[in-house]
């Protein structure tokens, strides 16, 4: 078998193992599959035909033009059959739109999926082994081989595509093999070695990587620059749904179901009834998922100063590790009376990590990770798969008389300026004087906090609203201007509204349960029941839930008869999750105390486990790169001593006239060794007569080199890398 035949051979076997590899990942993405053998043999067919007609455009232009002709005889003969085809096509566009971009799925979608989706195969297939026999046997680019491929993987894993990771690692290590391979034909044998070589140090490390990326600690979200993210997000807005995104992909709803209240204010809304967890409580109450305390203002772009859009952030985040049998302490004195209740989550088509809690979450059925200053609660990983968490939280007593008599005085420091900052330089004066004139009679916190509800709750309720101008702060547009909205609209400008005049209150997003369950006594949560509302700070209360929204009903408290209704529990100091089960005061002291001190113990340990493990993985790591770089060098230069003294004479003029490159004395192509020996001598290289006589004597002469000769070589490179050295010196 010829040289030229092996080559040919090599090329079209790793096309059609490179295109396998994609095809295998896309189907993968997709909801159906395909026999392997089925898609094995379309793939070699396909790529033999691609190599054979992208190597003769005048066939190219011969096919092309047979089938317009094809095309018109259609049309004029057979019109009725291009009319077929044409709506197949346009059908085929339509469904894929939706099959690929959309979760909910009109009625009849499962036979438009058996419909198309061998044609989705087909096409499929056509597209990928066109593109890869262009990329490695046309156009011969390694580069954008190895580019393109991994693009698409890191496109299709971005999308919710697991096995994307796993093809990928093939597809790389055969773009490798690939490039060894071809490496040899081309410059023979005698580098082969070194080139095998590469290509084990790269697979080793790649595993390393790899291994050492699934045992690293994951405990910690990835630290986010929110200016570039927020510009992003608002560049390439469909990267939301994206895997590292702010939303999820086509199979599970995620945080953006409820977080789009805060990071996307304003506009158009299309509520979804896809159910997406069920809860089981004995009453309906708000889920907490996210609250936020800043108010900001995101540019769209860097040349006008006007051209802004506002979002709710979160100016800092502190999370404690807790683990399932510990307690996260009450937030409210020892004067509040309060109840233990329990709920059930049932995670069915939302995939996130945030759990979601009425106020106040105080124990979870797993470990987990509560932020400090308002409870946000996350888990270790993403929750989707349908395994339900149980969460007992504390549910004070809230009595009317007495929180008509509280202030805010208690709230202090940097958590008061916190939740009273709004952008003043921004945000039109109007606001706040609005907000003043709806308060000024009002004697008390709560009845002022109660007045700004009441007034917003007068503007009628909407889903149908235009995007706030680029030019307009968001609750200035609202309160003035658009006067109707819907939740985020509501809760924004109350938080806002209560800021301007010294009240602290916050925005809380996540989900309000439907006002009652369904037969089987659970309470659906669809994607409709995505919510935003307000918290308001009151002395020994803390914070406390208020409703601007009007198609919500506004929460009413209750008046006791006296403010010392103390609630007793016999003796249980465990607060056990009893849905009819109450709990006293001085409950609360005992437990505040020895959790405080066991989570803080917890936390300092869990640090510190996480330092060490850090440090000893790059101690690691370091003695790994360390010792593959040693090895690398050393079975280099064994290898190269035990080659034959032509090949090693060969090898040192290559590397001598290399290192001459460098300098300025580049050999030309249609310079013979003695006209570029003539260049050399001229600038001062005096010994490369003899270097020039060794490599003609070698390679033109059929003499094999002495192994003094060969050391003459050597020492001549070792010549040059001085000569280098005290050149750098000198600069």
């Amino acid at each position: 078998m010829s040289k030229e035949l092996k080559k040919s051979l090599h090329e079209h076997i790793m096309t059609i193992a490179l295109s396998l590899v994609v095809i295998l990942s896309a189907v993968s993405g997709f909801r159906f599959l395909y026999p392997f053998y089925y898609l094995l043999l379309l793939d070699i067919v396909l790529v033999i035909f691609f190599a054979f007609l992208l190597k003769r455009p005048q066939l190219i232009i011969f096919l092309l033009t047979s089938l317009l002709l094809i095309d018109v005889i259609v049309f004029i003969k057979y019109r009725s059959l291009l009319v077929s085809i044409v709506s197949y096509i346009d059908g085929f566009i339509k469904w894929a739109d939706i099959y690929m971009n959309y979760t909910i799925s009109p009625p009849g979608f499962d036979l438009l999926t058996e419909k198309y989706r061998f044609f989705m195969i087909i096409m499929t297939v056509v597209i990928v082994t066109l593109i890869i026999t262009l990329l490695n046997i046309i156009i011969r680019s390694w580069f954008l081989t190895l580019f393109s491929g991994i693009l698409f993987f890191v496109v299709q894993w971005y999308n919710y595509v697991d096995a994307a990771y796993l093809y990928m690692t093939v597809y790389i290590t055969l773009c490798f093999i690939d490039i060894g391979i071809k490496n040899y034909f081309k410059k023979g044998s005698a580098k082969a070695p070194i080139a095998v070589f590469f290509l084990i140090v790269v697979i080793f490390l790649s595993s390393i990587t790899s291994i050492s990326a699934q045992l690293m600690p994951k405990n910690f979200k990835p630290v986010k620059w929110e200016t570039l993210n927020n510009w992003f997000y608002d560049t390439f807005p469909f990267t939301r749904d994206w895997r590292n995104g702010e939303g999820t992909n086509d199979d599970w709803f995620g945080e953006t179901v409820f977080t789009t209240f805060a990071n996307e204010l304003g506009g158009n809304v299309k509520p979804s009834n896809f159910l997406i967890m069920e809860v089981e409580a004995d009453e309906s109450t708000y889920l907490r998922g996210m609250v936020y305390d800043t108010y900001t203002y995101s540019s769209k772009s860097t040349l006008i100063y006007d051209n802004f859009s506002n979002r709710w952030e979160n100016s800092r985040q502190q999370y404690m590790y807790v683990e399932s049998s510990d307690k996260i302490p009450p937030t409210f004195s020892n004067n509040v009376n309060f109840e233990v209740k329990t709920i059930t989550v049932i995670p069915l088509k939302i995939k996130s990590d945030i759990l979601f809690s009425p106020w106040q979450p105080h124990k979870l059925s797993y470990d987990f990770y509560y932020e400090v200053d308002n409870l946000n609660l996350r888990a270790k990983t993403s929750h989707g798969t349908g395994e339900p968490y149980v969460v007992t939280y504390l549910k004070p007593q809230i009595d009317l008389n007495s929180l008509r008599q509280k202030g805010n005085e208690t709230l202090k420091g940097e958590e008061r300026i916190r939740y009273l900052s709004y952008p003043a330089t921004l945000l039109p004066e109007r606001v706040k004087d609005l907000a003043y004139s709806i308060t000024k009679d009002k004697k008390t916190l709560y009845d002022k906090v109660k007045a700004v509800e009441e007034y917003l709750r007068q503007y009628p309720y909407s889903l149908d609203v235009p995007p706030t101008p680029s030019d307009r702060d968001f609750v200035d547009y609202f309160l003035f201007d658009l006067k109707k909205g819907y939740c985020s609209y509501y809760a924004t400008a109350m938080v806002i509204m209560l800021r301007t005049i010294g009240i602290p209150a916050r925005y809380v997003v996540g989900f309000r349960m439907p006002s009652a369950p369904s037969s089987d006594g659970k309470y659906r949560i669809t994607a409709a029941n995505a919510h935003a509302w307000v918290e308001v700070y009151f002395d020994d209360y803390g914070w406390i839930t208020f409703e601007p929204t009007p198609n919500y009903p506004s929460l009413e408290f209750p008046m006791f008869l006296s403010n010392n209704n103390h609630l007793n529990l016999e003796n249980d100091m465990e607060l056990q999750p009893d849905n009819g089960s109450r709990d006293s005061h001085s409950t609360v002291d005992k437990l505040q105390q020895s959790d405080n001190t066991e989570t803080t113990s917890q936390e300092i340990a869990f640090f510190n486990d996480n330092k060490f493990n850090i440090l000893r993985f790059g101690l690691i790591l370091i003695v790994i790169l360390v010792t593959t770089t040693s090895l690398y060098w050393w079975d280099r230069k064994k290898k190269i001593n035990n080659l034959d003294n032509k090949f090693l004479a060969i090898y040192y003029y290559e590397k001598i006239v290399k290192y001459l490159a460098k300098k300025g004395l580049k050999k030309l192509d249609t310079e013979t060794p003695l006209e570029y020996q003539k260049r050399v001598l001229g600038n001062g290289y005096i010994g490369f007569s003899e270097v020039t006589r060794i490599y003609n004597e070698t390679v033109y002469g059929g003499k094999t080199p002495s192994k003094e000769e060969v050391g003459y070589l050597k020492e001549f490179i070792k010549e040059l890398k001085k000569k280098r050295q005290l050149n750098l010196k000198r600069i």
